[in-house]
């Protein structure tokens, strides 16, 4: 790691052989005062004082609001706090390469609960389970862990079991944050065109293309490179809700169903979409490079996750704020919208030797004073606890985001894992989405795509021992 100096909100950034190195942050807490709710905790802070942690993070909104916080952790602790802030595909690519190597180089990871299924398996984590229920190191009255909004921390629960399990056996992640996955359109353009907010992907696709149409701008702009974090949000939530919710990417007996008509038909609506309607780019567009594209106003439809609202809001970073209405996924002929959920959450490596001390770190990142503060200074949104959520000051803020709130309320009735739980899962997402590549460029037909990609899951789950 690298000391390098302060940058805008106390985010160091510096980069270095093609890396984001951030060092630790130096700008000032707000003093005793601050410290004082967290030594209400009956532990002791001071227990691991003089050790060091190395936090891996994603570039993401999240990680903007944990840095500027981080000094008040090392003022209550005397715990000195590095960390790398990697974007997504190489932040993954690091991580994986660290935990299955256990060198231990992170102490503290950023993970969640698919990625955890790959982790959790040959055992590269740690249950927290065991550091929650010591009370030499954690006060549960004090900490709170059923403030939580129980269906995520049901879903970074995990017993190990390919094709279930979710919400069962060990706590591998604590959440930080909640995203479900909706459609932010810009208002202002479906009524001086007079455009149908769709309530079918039929309608969704003939949307895009009246905004383009008419507007002149991408109908709709959505994540494209040929890696699985282009199937987990808007796409895969609005396959699972054409199907109703009936159709899987694995079946019961961990078959690959990537050729079921329902699937397949989706398939052909989203990549004509996009190809017709959406960015020249599509196929090398990131998550960040959607939203961003979304905020300076260059498209008309955006199906990702709930919390870029937070983005698309923000004058300082969007052209659209003030524009923008948001509405579920569209639904299937059954009327209901099954949206993936996500959580990213913090996690521990197994190989590091500071366990105590990275427990302390997890506890205090996501303590209710903290995640509060992440949310109302630095926009980390959606809160992962019910009492963050509910706070005067952050249901204002969320508030006036049109019909946000009403939304996202009502997306999370049906929201669930999008996933079938298997330790595969991003070799499985990375092969369907090179199936969606082929497709996209007319290398391939959908069926012959699909069929090519339930052959390569075969194989991959035979590799490994999933299959006989």
């Amino acid at each position: 790691m690298k000391n390098c100096s302060r940058w805008l909100m106390g985010i160091g950034i510096l980069i270095v052989a093609g890396m984001m190195v951030a060092s630790t942050v130096v700008e000032v807490y707000a003093g005793e005062a601050a410290l004082a709710y967290f030594r209400q905790a009956k532990i002791n802070w001071r227990a691991f004082e003089g050790q060091k942690l190395t936090i891996g993070l994603n570039k993401h909104p999240y990680t903007e609001s944990l840095l500027p916080l981080i000094p008040e952790f090392e003022a209550l602790t005397g715990i000195k706090v590095e960390y790398l802030i990697l974007p997504e595909q190489e932040y993954f690519s690091k991580l994986v390469a660290d935990l299955s190597t256990q060198r231990g180089e992170f102490t503290v990871i950023m993970t969640g609960p698919m990625r955890n299924w790959a982790y959790a398996t040959p055992g590269w984590i740690v249950p927290l389970d065991p550091f929650l229920n010591d009370p030499k190191l954690t006060d549960r009255e004090w900490y709170k862990l059923e403030d939580f909004f129980p269906g995520l921390i049901a879903a970074n629960r995990w017993n190990g079991k390919t094709g279930g399990g979710v919400g069962e056996g060990p706590l591998y992640s604590i959440p930080v944050l909640s995203e479900s996955y909706i459609l932010s359109y810009r208002k202002d353009i479906f009524g001086q065109y007079k455009i149908k907010v769709p309530a079918s992907m039929e309608e969704m696709v003939e949307a895009a293309r009246q905004v383009k149409k008419n507007a002149g701008i991408d109908g709709i702009v959505a994540r494209g490179i040929p890696a699985t974090s282009t199937i987990a949000t808007g796409f895969i939530s609005g396959a699972k809700s054409y199907a109703d919710g009936k159709w899987h990417e694995i079946d019961e007996n961990i078959n690959a169903r990537f050729d079921d008509p329902r699937h397949m038909k989706f398939v052909q609506l989203w990549v004509d979409m996009v190809r017709e309607s959406g960015p020249a780019n599509w196929a090398n567009m990131t998550w960040y490079n959607a939203m961003e594209t979304f905020a300076a106003g260059q498209a008309g439809m955006i199906a990702d996750a709930d919390f870029f609202a937070a983005t698309y809001e923000d004058p300082s970073k969007s052209k659209v704020a003030g524009k923008v209405g948001y509405a579920l996924i569209p639904p299937g002929p059954s009327g209901v919208t099954y949206s993936a959920l996500w959580t990213w959450a913090l996690g521990m490596s197994k190989a590091t030797q500071n366990k105590e001390a990275a427990w302390y770190f997890i506890q205090w990142a996501t303590s209710a004073r903290t995640l509060l503060n992440a949310t109302i200074e630095y926009r980390n949104y959606n809160p992962s606890r019910a009492s963050v959520m509910s706070n005067a000051q952050v249901q204002k803020i969320m508030g006036g985001w049109e019909n946000y709130l009403d939304v996202v309320q009502r997306n999370l009735k049906t929201a669930r894992v999008g996933w079938v739980p298997n330790p595969e899962r991003v070799r499985l997402g990375d092969i369907w989405a090179r199936a969606l590549h082929e497709i996209y460029f007319k290398r391939l037909s959908t069926e012959e795509a699909m069929k090519r990609a339930n052959a390569e899951i075969e194989k991959v789950f035979k590799e490994v021992g999933l299959k006989k």
